[in-house]
């Protein structure tokens, strides 16, 4: 009996030990081996991109992007339901995937945007190119099972916003506000719009004119809404490219006007490309892009990083963050051309930043998931990753792979959810989702 205690007080040792070290091996920033494989979700849909993800209140989790479906292929607006594990939710559209190609838009740029409401419907926004080939964008909402809700707008579709000048629209922001209006910011070049819809899907004729009103700036690519109903725009003119030039942000009240009382004149400078937006929960306004972060020898490009920058509420540079008001990254040798499209607030007060980690080559570009978290002070946080840095490479196969996060979300467990695409040997193109341990 004696002997058999010992043996088992050692296997309990021996067990106690691994799990300890197993513990100890987990950290902040590391995939989660128990989502997808290995922490990676790839999406099903062929030639596709993830532009936009949130989490339901039961933690499943909604990506949306373009999708390719039928024969002959064609794009399409594609959502994705995943389980809290990363597999697809079967009771969700087909198999876990909607794929939707709205009336009078063609050649779909795909879902730019995405929010979940408060009874579990989605509203997304898309992009394209309209019956007449001009730049075209509008809403969708679907049933918390995939169905088009067609109590929405039009058959689930809002009106189709045409420009008058043709192209590619490439920057854009969506917010769903308090009273559940919808608001969308779409544009490439001058004029950029913004369109508030009702509830029901109409163009809000309370806001702007019939709805609609012309940004101060072009090139919007974010939005986000007050508690008190005013809307937040980010701009710049380089679109989802990495440049390392200055941005903007300006404050619309909620009637569409510029609120002059925010910056200058209604708004701030922002020193990093503005390719991001989040609100904390105490009114700061967080915005991030890419930014020099290395001055280098001449004839040597500068090194272009992550940019995070705090604003108090009236819009002037809080100075308690990073270096009077900014934090700067450089991400190394190996990823020289970097920035941040996506910025998450955790419920510590830490901010995650995420988007590319590459490095120009022979006029080609090549990147991975890039990732940094900082502390509410500013500060990289060295618990997480490599000293405050993460890059993943979601995937491992192809020539001139250019990888990036486009949308992040926070679990209510910490857990970090990045979602983005890779771009490979010049045609492919990939949507996939990571998520990192948040602790």
């Amino acid at each position: 009996m004696r002997v058999n205690s010992i043996l088992r007080n050692v296997l309990l040792l021996n067990l106690a030990a691994l799990l300890l070290a197993v513990y100890a091996a987990a950290q902040a920033g590391q995939l989660d081996p128990t989502f997808g494989t290995g922490g990676i979700f790839v999406a099903p849909t062929g030639k596709s991109a993830t532009n936009a993800v949130a989490i339901q209140s039961d933690g499943k989790i909604v990506i949306a992007g373009v999708g390719l479906v039928d024969n002959p292929p064609i794009f399409a607006d594609t959502i994705i339901r995943l389980n809290t594990n990363g597999t697809l939710d079967t009771s969700f559209g087909t198999g876990g995937v909607v794929n939707l190609n709205p009336p009078g838009i063609g050649n779909d740029g795909g879902f730019f945007g995405m929010a979940i409401q408060a009874d579990g419907k989605i509203v997304a926004a898309a992009a394209g190119v309209s019956t007449v080939q001009t730049s075209a964008a509008m809403v969708a909402r679907v049933e918390s099972n995939g169905s088009l809700d067609t109590s929405f707008g039009s058959g689930g579709f809002t009106t189709v916003l045409e420009f008058s000048a043709p192209g590619e629209i490439f920057s854009q922001g969506l917010a769903l506000g308090p009273d559940g209006k919808i608001v969308m910011a779409v544009g490439a070049t001058n004029p950029s719009l913004m369109a508030r819809f009702t509830s029901s899907g109409q163009l809000d004729t309370s806001f702007g004119t019939g709805g609609l009103v012309n940004l101060q700036y072009a090139g919007p690519t974010r939005v986000a809404i007050q508690s008190n109903g005013k809307i937040l725009v980010t701009s710049n003119a380089s679109g989802g490219f990495i440049t390392a030039q200055a941005g903007a942000i300006t404050r619309y009240d909620s009637n569409g006007t510029v609120d002059a009382t925010f910056g200058g004149g209604g708004t701030a400078a922002s020193a990093a490309s503005a390719s991001a937006l989040v609100l904390q929960s105490d009114g700061k306004i967080l915005v991030g892009g890419a930014i020099t972060s290395k001055v280098n020898p001449p004839q040597t490009a500068n090194d272009v990083g992550f940019g995070i920058i705090r604003y108090n509420p009236n819009g002037s540079l809080d100075s308690t963050f990073g270096t009077k008001g900014v934090a700067v990254t450089d991400f190394g040798a190996t990823a020289t051309d970097s920035s941040a499209f996506a910025l998450a607030v955790q419920s510590n007060g830490d901010v995650v930043a995420a988007g590319a980690a590459g490095i120009f080559f022979e006029e080609t570009f090549t990147s991975n998931f890039g990732l940094a978290r900082y502390t509410s002070a500013g500060a990289l946080d060295t618990t997480f990753g490599s000293d405050g840095i993460v890059i993943t490479n979601v995937r491992s196969t192809g020539d001139f792979v250019a990888s990036q996060v486009n949308a992040l979300a926070i679990q209510s467990d910490g857990r970090i959810v990045a979602a983005g695409a890779s771009v490979f040997d010049i045609e492919g193109e990939n949507g996939y989702v990571a998520r990192y341990l948040g602790q």
